[in-house]
């Protein structure tokens, strides 16, 4: 007997995890200081340019140096209207224009970051992929680079293009400034994945999933990550990630692994009902193997052994469908998983109990949640 429940259990687990944020990029000053030639000045504030005070120096060399770059009209006005299109492809194509007229102009380190702010304010990830990739064949630099990285990543995720999310989370994932939220979004992408059979991502995902519980479990909190936030992963997704690790395991054919890492996950959440639908598949398969080693094995002493291995297993297997009973009573998305979970659990009970439930809502009712 195999239980009824475990292909809709992946259904119930798929939780959502909220999108990163991405910090703001300076915007160009409106105000210029005009000088005597008629050019206009860099704002001193957008570069934070140090301004000597009147006495202070008298190193004429060093009063040039610290004066803000000057830059003529027409190149600051180009810059401008970067900051003012309409939309990131107006912006990309002022960008670009700029970027060839004027290739070394003090104005250039702020112009990616200007870009980089507003695709990361698309929140349609087909729309920032797209934006994102144009801003990569403009921005060629690290830097620029490194500017849309972490904001790409989530839209590849969101999309489901796990190819490419994986591929960009190799070099960006360490440096992202919640790296926790970004292995649990490729951890649900993974197991998503796995759950359709393709199990293209499991590695790759048990992978994520793995450094996310080593860096919770380091607690080193990352500056950019809230008190909160950082909490939150420590009391709900640390056990969540250990039960996905048992099913990516489950996924590749590695039950030993798979209940090492249910264990901890029952241990950090002894609530979730999951880990009991999960324990229930591992103890229940390691049945029904002895039963059939028993089956085949002929009469006599080695015979006797395996009835009561199995017979032991067999408890264990009563006593996790007792578990998950107990605790998905009461919630109506599991409604449907229950009624399969009960008809199996009173199918083993009545087995090992010589047809008799007696004694079996007592055994439901000592695992219900307070």
């Amino acid at each position: 007997m195999r239980n009824r429940a475990f292909n809709a259990l992946l259904l119930c687990t798929l939780a959502v995890c909220a999108c990163l944020t991405w910090r703001t990029a300076p915007a160009f000053a409106a105000a210029t200081v005009t000088d005597a030639r008629g050019a206009s000045a860099v704002n001193p504030a957008t570069f934070d340019t140090p301004t000597p005070q009147e006495g202070q120096s008298k190193d004429k060399k060093k009063d040039k140096k610290d004066k803000p770059p000057t830059v003529p009209e027409p190149e600051l006005n180009a810059a401008k209207a970067i900051e003012a299109a309409a939309d990131v492809p107006a912006m990309l194509a002022a960008a670009s224009a700029f970027i060839e007229k004027y290739p070394k102009s003090p104005l250039r380190p702020q112009v990616a970051p200007l870009v980089a702010d507003r695709i990361g304010q698309i929140t349609d990830p087909a729309q920032r992929i797209a934006q994102s990739e144009s801003y990569l064949k403009l921005f060629t630099a690290p830097a620029d680079a490194e500017l849309v990285q972490q904001p790409l990543l989530t839209a590849y995720t969101a999309a489901n293009r796990l190819d490419d999310a994986f591929a960009l989370a190799a070099n960006v994932i360490d440096k992202s400034p919640d790296p926790v939220a970004a292995m649990i979004n490729l951890t649900r992408g993974g197991l998503s994945e796995a759950r359709n059979q393709n199990l293209k991502y499991v590695a790759p995902s048990r992978q994520m999933a793995l450094k996310a519980v080593a860096l919770i479990e380091s607690n080193k909190k990352p500056a950019t990550v809230t008190d909160a936030t950082w909490n939150d992963y420590k009391t709900r997704w640390h056990g969540q990630l250990y039960q996905w690790i048992a099913m990516l395991s489950l996924a590749a054919g590695d039950k030993a692994d798979a209940k090492t890492r249910l264990t901890s996950a029952i241990g950090l959440n002894p609530r979730d009902p999951i880990n009991y639908v999960l324990l229930v598949e591992m103890v229940n398969g390691e049945y029904q193997r002895l039963v059939q080693l028993h089956k085949a094995a002929t009469p006599g002493a080695d015979k006797d052994a395996l009835l009561k291995q199995a017979e032991t297993q067999l408890d264990e297997v009563i006593d996790a469908y007792a578990h998950a009973v107990a605790l998905t009573e009461g919630d109506a998305q599991y409604d449907t998983m229950r009624v399969g979970l009960k008809a199996d659990l009173e199918s083993y009970y009545k087995y090992r109990h010589n047809s008799s439930t007696d004694g079996l809502q007592a055994l439901i009712d000592k695992y219900k949640k307070p």
